[in-house]
């Protein structure tokens, strides 16, 4: 065989692994192909590629760096070191690497769908749906570049247009089920003769749909269902969705209960713990609980200040910690506190004010609503002294029920996809809470969701305060804030306050008779 036969054939033989998802494989066959062919970009570029899915992108970034020498121009190159520069956070450098490769050819869709997600996550969404309507212009039967049009729109609130690309990308695929599920986030099912559930009752029945594929339109049937006051048919999807969820992930307990032990016991323990000066200039309020507790809804309320930029769900606090506290071994991860020291907590002020610098806020109040912060809140006392607590919670039974509707997208939150996981993780949080409340350190602001719902203008001026913000009328009017919103609540939020989701959960009360037993 010839040498370009030969180089073909390998490079077929890798791009097959790299699309079964098989980048251990990928990686193995691509680095001795790299010393016989150095001067081959290609081998360098799909080394990169297993090495950036197997989160190993520095190491990536490594290759890329001898390619790119190899191939100056080449805009899989670059665009891949715009990627590997994204997951390390890298964002100036990742933009820069994207706009070469967009430069050279300005039509190319990878970096330019590449380019709008990083636009997307510093939650700059106006220039990102910039980018994507120019690539739309040259690729309006790229099914995947219609989804991620969609997605910006909805997260700004804008349904009409969202659904329009939705259905766009349906048509160019209807595998891609995954979007079933964003399409019925922001949908009231009204009656059986809807297009749309029409279509996922046509497709569940369908033999060529895979079990994943089946798993999105499940969680989609079970939220029509639940519309149209059907509760069987509602729970008997949401039960298969969860199913098959809860299989793929195969989680386990061990390390959130390492966390959640460690953590109690060590705080308990000392009262010697350093306090940090907090020298940011920024006030950071942590908005924590449970997931679907009420936590977007207050973080669209006090977003809506003038003086408030609400970040969203932000992943630095606990990346700070574990970098601290983390011990990988070849089979899994421990979190192990043995000591807390000064050092350990300049570690996570540090990396979490210099996350937060990428973002350019000039707000001076600056809203963190990832709900599992509420791990850390002892981190929080010491390390964020100026920072506000405000602890999110509401019926629990409600609560569990909602962690079960949803397909959450983080994969922090394994626990929601069985229903004796979900009491076990809730009781977890309640213990962990109910200490935090007794430690005279931690000042925290409980907002109950049902009081919210009920006595909502004195619930605001009482979150105001306890922020030392003033009044502002925007506040009441949270629903017309404009901030995006990528959480499964996207759509509750650009709605008044209403009532219809209290006690939901009785409506499916003889399934849940297990969790009720569990939970009270």
């Amino acid at each position: 065989m010839n040498p370009v036969d030969f180089k073909k054939k390998q490079l077929q033989i890798i791009v097959n692994l790299l699309n079964a998802r098989k980048f251990d494989d990928a990686l193995r066959k691509s680095k001795p192909l790299i010393k016989k062919f150095p001067n081959e970009y290609l081998f360098y570029n799909s080394a990169a590629m297993s090495l950036i899915n197997l989160e190993r992108s520095d190491e990536a970034l490594t290759i890329l760096n001898k390619a790119i020498i190899i191939s100056p121009n080449n805009i899989y190159v670059l665009n891949n070191l715009g990627l590997a520069h994204f997951f390390l956070k890298n964002y100036d450098l990742s933009e820069e690497h994207y706009n070469r490769a967009i430069k050279i050819s300005p039509n190319f869709l990878n970096s330019l769908i590449n380019l709008a997600n990083l636009k997307k996550t510093l939650n700059l969404n106006q220039e990102a749906l910039s980018v994507l309507k120019q690539a739309i212009k040259h690729h309006n039967k790229d099914f995947f570049l219609h989804f991620s049009i969609g997605t910006v729109y909805q997260s700004n609130g804008d349904f009409k247009n969202a659904n329009f690309h939705f259905e766009e990308c349906l048509k160019l695929n209807p595998h891609y089920t995954e979007v079933d599920g964003y399409i019925s986030l922001s949908r009231k099912y009204k009656d059986e003769d809807d297009d749309h559930l029409r279509s996922l009752k046509n497709k569940i029945n369908d033999d060529k749909f895979s079990e994943l594929q089946k798993m999105h339109i499940h969680f989609a049937l079970g939220k029509a269902f639940d519309d149209l006051k059907n509760f069987n048919h509602s729970f008997d999807n949401y039960k298969k969705a969860n199913d098959i969820k809860n299989q793929k992930i195969n989680y386990n307990f061990k390390l959130d209960k390492e966390i959640l032990s460690n953590v109690q016991k060590y705080f308990s323990s000392t009262s010697d713990i350093t306090t940090l000066d907090d020298i940011s200039g920024k006030k950071i309020i942590f908005i924590v609980g449970m997931p679907r507790s009420g936590t977007s809804l207050i973080e669209q309320i006090i977003s809506s200040h003038d003086k408030v930029y609400g970040a969203g769900e932000l992943t630095f606090l606990t990346e700070a910690i574990y970098k601290e506290f983390i011990v990988s071994n070849k089979t899994n991860s421990e979190f192990k506190i043995d000591n807390i020291t000064e050092q350990n907590l300049k570690n996570i002020q540090n990396f979490y004010y210099d996350e937060i610098k990428k973002f350019k806020i000039s707000e001076k109040y600056i809203i963190d609503k990832a709900p599992l912060n509420f791990r850390w809140l002892g981190f929080i006392s010491k390390a964020f002294p100026n920072s506000y607590i405000i602890h999110s919670n509401r019926d629990p039974i409600d609560t569990c029920w909602s962690n079960y509707k949803q397909n959450f997208s983080s994969s922090n939150l394994g626990y929601a996809y069985d229903l004796d996981s979900i009491a076990t993780f809730y009781n977890m949080y309640q213990s962990l809470m109910n200490y935090w409340s007794k430690n005279q350190n931690i000042q925290i602001h409980n907002i109950n969701y049902e009081i919210l719902a009920n006595d909502f203008d004195n619930e605001i001026k009482k979150l105001l305060s306890f922020c030392n913000l003033e009044w502002n009328q925007k506040c009441v009017e949270f629903y017309k804030n404009k901030k995006e919103v990528k959480t499964s609540s996207l759509a509750q939020v650009r709605q008044p306050i209403y009532k219809t989701s209290i006690a939901s959960w009785k409506n499916h009360s003889d399934k849940l008779e297990s969790l009720i037993k569990k939970i009270t």
